[in-house]
């Protein structure tokens, strides 16, 4: 064991602490945390290379951080180093050992000091160091590097080795016990600064999907107008692609498929004329087609464009490529060049410089609108490596005067498609299927209206002719009474020109009924409210989707007065007097009213918020009525209050333990309790503890996550409920007689296929809340037993999800208590995210408020299911069902 050469101060220690902590709470940045750590590091011990080292997923590094003393050695910021440099074996030390390493060169002994067993995983004395013969080769490297001796910290990061903390000397120098324990504390805190960054970089991130997705849903589902094109930019922009186009396949016989393209297509080698080549392939084959943005000027084709998306191989290749996810018509192909694809389909994507393809089939229910496809080139890559593996080259001798040497270049490389870059793509192609498919219906509701206009007039026009031809018959008759023998021939003529007309007016009444019965299927397949106006404000027509949203029938509905019907009310629920609502102001002024947040009632009473679009019928330039569009949006203002709920719940959880640590911090750092050491102790206490509560939170928040989207993996496997009762009885009984509580088992030897560790983290959340929630000298009881599906709750069973597979029989475990009980109406939320019962102290007995959410997506996913019975005053028994062994 080493002795210390030079004894630290002690507030040189408590600075470099405080120091680190502030840099942590003031800044989530990784690189300038690492970058002040490395200095700071540097600077206490006095050495003259502090660098990180981050692992990558090869097991090769890069140095991440450094400091360097005067360039007494040379820097290796930003130098990769291969795998072999670490052996497996150091590597596994690092993980399961936490091992700290300590070489001095001169004298050829490396000092090794485990935190944990790697065998048993236990704790073991930290200032623990024992020496050993170092590797030649060992020596040889560090010899090579200018380094004479070298202190090694691993930092770890979610149960996994993130990288190192190393400390290297040019001459000979001895470590202390307590530098070596200052620098593992360092360590430590760069790994609560590890999963503060790792968690804000995915907090971003998802911020990031979700604002593009609201932004290319308003650009889509705008009510006067779909921006396809604008929203194809965004959608290429979010994903870091070079291009992007959408392919809309016409729905009707005769009618021709839609193009919208966007980006670069490549071809910068090959020719102005290559270019021009490669953008006929990818441009809109009929710029008069109704998505297109109105008013754009028609982009010249000199010759037809091809769309591979109607090349006969097209389909065939799909069928055969792999989807991302079962189910789903989503296709992520990293590298065309391994696709195997026929030589003119590949040709045209090689001519156009694309490497990477993600396509998403855009299907709206069972009915395939056409295809949204993403492009990529390919990439140059570049890699600086301070040592690569090659024995016969003799730079390896000395690495460190031939960094500018190894230079890996990759040209034209592939670009992969991350999981993150699908699910927004996937998300986004959901909203253009949903868009064009609405927006087409609205095209078909238009277009039925002109022809019903036109008819109308033709009508109309008809019955003017054959009115001038009764009057002049009539004329005749009186006029040529005495030339009856004429009279009769020219009658004859007319009769006949009449029963012509007579027919055309019989062809014209039936093509309205036509066209009114097409309109008539189009309203009631409609997904929006959709109802008709007179003048008045009185209902004339309302399809089946509005009826519904209204609680009424369609008969129920016409030629009644809609203002008195659906009560129109602001978004404050006041209502609008018949003078100022805004759908009379369409119906007098002929504005198209677009409103966002209004409130409707329903006929029971009941009221929703909608959003809808007024919009007047004119005939002869006349307002006769108006046409009403709308939705319910109850929704999706649940969704932003839930999100809303949550982001305050969080941020007082968080707020809480943090003002806490500060307080207590504040009172160290200003010296206020330099002459009260137990003061001193309880406020490290304190921080400690809420640091823990942070710590719990987060790793909480996380593992509901992963479990609630199924990403956590449930390891399960035959084991028997006897043993898990008894462990998750005996790691609670230590918490148990602190707080003087009677723990008392009844277990039940029952073989479950079931995850262990998943079953035992169910039943100590349990049984820790009903041990805080008891008075001393209480008893809490853990039992269990068997018995009959038909046995269990009914009212449980009927809660049952229908996914659930159904078991003959289950295992029912048992939780009672004797403590204060629950109110009736918590029972239910309890069981819900940061839901706790603010009854008398509750909220003194610490907890994140996630364990009983975690408790239910547990069982959940076992198949079962879990509640509570409660009597105030006398205690709570928590039950959950599990389905036994066959």
């Amino acid at each position: 064991m080493t002795k210390d050469k030079k004894q630290k101060p002690i507030d040189s220690l408590e600075a470099l602490l405080h120091r680190m902590m502030n840099r942590i709470r003031q800044s989530l940045e990784l690189p300038a945390i690492l970058s002040g750590t490395v200095a700071e590091v540097r600077i206490f011990l006095g050495t003259d290379r502090v660098k990180v080292y981050r692992f990558d997923v090869d097991a090769s590094g890069e140095v991440v951080a450094e400091s360097v003393n005067r360039d007494r050695l040379p820097s290796l910021l930003g130098q990769h180093f291969p795998a072999e440099d670490i052996p497996f074996v150091a590597r596994e030390l690092f993980l399961k050992a936490r091992q700290r390493s300590i070489v001095d060169v001169a004298a050829e002994k490396i000092g090794e000091s485990p935190l944990d067993c790697p065998e048993t995983a236990e704790s073991l004395d930290e200032n623990d160091i024992r020496f050993r013969a170092i590797d030649p080769c060992h020596i040889e490297y560090l010899t090579s590097m200018g380094v004479q001796s070298s202190l090694v910290v691993p930092i770890l990061h979610r149960d996994q080795l993130w990288g190192l903390l190393v400390s290297h000397h040019s001459s000979p120098r001895e470590v202390s016990e307590r530098e070596l324990q200052v620098v593992q504390l360092v360590a430590d805190q760069l790994s609560i600064a590890i999963a503060q960054n790792t968690l804000l970089e995915q907090t971003r991130a998802q911020a990031d999907q979700e604002a593009t997705i609201n932004r290319v849903a308003k650009l889509l589902h705008s009510m006067t107008e779909m921006q396809l094109q604008q929203a194809l930019e965004l959608t290429v922009s979010a994903l870091q692609a070079a291009g992007g186009r959408i392919y809309i396949a016409p729905q009707n016989p005769g009618e021709a498929a839609q193009m919208f393209s966007c980006g670069e297509w490549g071809a910068g080698g090959a020719g102005e004329a290559e270019e021009q080549r490669s953008r006929r392939r990818m441009t809109v084959p009929s710029p008069q087609s109704p998505l297109s943005p109105e008013g754009a000027p028609p982009s010249p084709v000199p010759s037809p464009p091809i769309l591979f998306e109607e090349h006969p191989g097209w389909q065939e290749w799909l069928n055969m490529e792999a989807t991302v996810e079962k189910g789903k018509l989503v296709w992520a192909i990293t590298d065309l060049y391994q696709a195997a694809l026929q030589s003119d389909l590949a040709q045209t994507f090689f001519d156009a410089g694309i490497r990477s393809l993600l396509v998403i089939c855009l299907q709206y229910r069972q009915q395939i609108l056409g295809y949204l496809s993403i492009f990529r080139h390919e990439i140059d890559t570049e890699t600086l490596w301070a040592r690569r593996v090659n024995r016969n080259d003799q730079r390896n001798q000395r690495p460190v005067q031939s960094f500018e040497v190894w230079r890996e270049l990759k040209q034209n490389q592939a670009q992969e498609w991350k999981t993150t870059e699908i699910e927004l793509a996937q998300s986004l192609g959901s909203h253009f299927a949903m868009a064009i498919h609405q927006y087409e219906l609205y095209q078909q509701v238009y277009a039925l209206n002109d022809d019903l206009q036109q008819d109308i007039e033709e009508r109309k026009q008809a019955e003017k002719k054959i009115s001038a031809l009764n009057a002049e018959l009539e004329q005749r008759v009186q006029e040529r009474t005495g030339e009856l023998q004429r009279a009769n021939e020219r009658l004859l003529r007319e009769m006949s020109k009449r029963e012509r007309a007579l027919r055309a007016r019989q062809q014209t009444q039936a093509s309205l009924e036509r066209l009114s019965r097409q309109s008539e299927l189009i309203l009631n397949s409609a997904g929006e409210g959709i109802y008709g106006l007179n003048s008045q404000g009185k209902i004339t027509f309302v399809n089946p989707a509005a009826a519904r949203m209204l609680l009424s029938g369609v008969k129920e509905l016409k030629n009644q007065f809609m203002h008195e019907i659906v009560n129109h009310s602001q978004p404050d629920g006041t209502p609008y007097c018949w003078e100022k609502n805004p759908i009379r102001a369409t119906l007098e002024t002929g504005a198209v009213q677009h409103i966002s947040d209004d409130i409707f009632y329903r006929c029971d009473g009941s009221k929703f918020p909608v959003e809808y679009v007024s919009t007047p019928i004119r005939e002869q330039g006349d307002i006769v009525g108006a046409v009403v569009i709308f939705k319910d949006i109850t929704e999706r203002q649940i969704v932003e209050r839930m999100k809303d709920e949550f982001v305050s719940v969080v941020s007082h959880e968080l707020r809480t333990p943090l003002t806490s640590i500060r307080s207590a911090l504040g009172l160290l750092a200003r010296g206020s309790l330099d002459n009260q050491p137990e003061k001193s102790q309880r406020m490290l206490e304190i921080a400690f503890d809420n640091t823990n509560r942070l710590v719990r939170l987060i790793n909480d928040i996380l593992d509901i996550e992963r479990i609630n989207s199924g990403k956590a993996t449930m390891y399960k496997q035959t084991c028997n409920a006897a043993d898990l009762m008894s462990q998750a009885a005996d790691e609670m009984r230590a918490m148990a007689e602190k707080a003087e509580i009677n723990l008392k088992l009844t277990p039940l030897s029952v073989q479950l296929w079931a995850d262990s560790d998943r079953i035992i983290q169910t039943l100590t959340n349990l049984l820790s809340n009903a041990i805080k929630f008891s008075s001393p000298g209480f008893t809490v009881w853990l039992s269990a037993q068997a018995e009959t599906r038909k046995e269990i709750n009914t009212e449980v069973t009927k809660e049952i999800s229908s996914s659930s597979k159904p078991c003959d029989s289950n295992i029912l475990f048992q939780v009672k208590d004797q403590g204060r009980g629950i109110p009736e109406d918590k029972l239910e939320t309890i069981f819900d995210r940061f839901q706790q019962v603010d009854t008398s102290n509750s909220r003194h007995q610490g907890g994140t408020g996630l364990g009983l959410a975690i408790c239910r997506s547990i069982i959940q996913q076992h198949g079962g299911q879990i509640w509570v019975e409660s009597t105030l005053g006398e205690g709570s028994t928590f039950y959950f069902t599990l389905p036994i062994s066959n």
